[in-house]
């Protein structure tokens, strides 16, 4: 988005203004309706010189899109209760970020793909997960070598985010209860290997 523009001036209208083009693009994509500048700009009752004030490209649109989300917060799912087993825990993120995933899957599917088009080292995905997986270990005293825990986080990763879902409906044909079944078995048998099942 284009921050600069936003601050000058008549913010709280500005600001409605940006809420509209998001609120367009989240209906459209729930639509699944391939977003352009141009349908978004229909969608929101704006011309297509004011989206573009706001936002250089879809691929703008769809980082703000997922930056408006709800995403997981690491610190609600470790350090409250000391009575968790790490089995639970992780299956507990992994639950956390595959119900994000599954509730906006469009918005979700929109941003991965805006990422793989892009050459901005700035969007990155799975830094999320990833990040929240490190803290937990940080925390916890898993009877794993640091080289045992990195992998564990890489394969957990691998598990709980949009690409997985992608995988398990568009290939697999499974549908959102089984997918989300799927997922969660395959990291309960590597909790399993690693001896983290209790």
């Amino acid at each position: 988005m284009k921050d600069r523009h936003i601050a000058s001036g008549r913010k709280k209208q500005k600001q409605n203004t940006r809420d509209k083009i998001l609120e367009a693009s989240r209906e459209l994509l729930e639509k699944k309706e391939t977003l352009t500048m141009e349908n978004v700009a229909e969608k929101a009752g704006v011309s297509r010189a004011t989206i573009y004030r706001y936002y250089t490209n879809i691929d703008s649109i769809s980082m703000d899109l997922i930056l408006q989300l709800d995403v997981p917060k690491p610190d609600s799912f470790f350090g409250n209760d000391k009575e968790t087993s790490e089995n639970d825990t992780l299956l507990n993120i992994q639950k956390a970020y595959l119900d994000f995933s599954l509730r906006n899957e469009q918005t979700s599917r929109k941003f991965l793909a805006a990422v793989l088009a892009s050459s901005n080292p700035q969007m990155r995905r799975g830094k999320n997960r990833i990040n929240t997986l490190r803290e937990y270990f940080k925390s916890t005293k898993a009877d794993l070598s640091e080289e045992e825990k990195e992998k564990l986080i890489h394969l957990s990763v691998l598990l709980m985010g949009i690409e997985s879902i992608i995988t398990a409906k568009d290939v697999c044909e499974l549908d959102n209860e089984t997918t989300f079944e799927t997922l969660s078995w395959g990291l309960q048998m590597i909790l399993k290997g690693c001896g983290l099942d209790k």
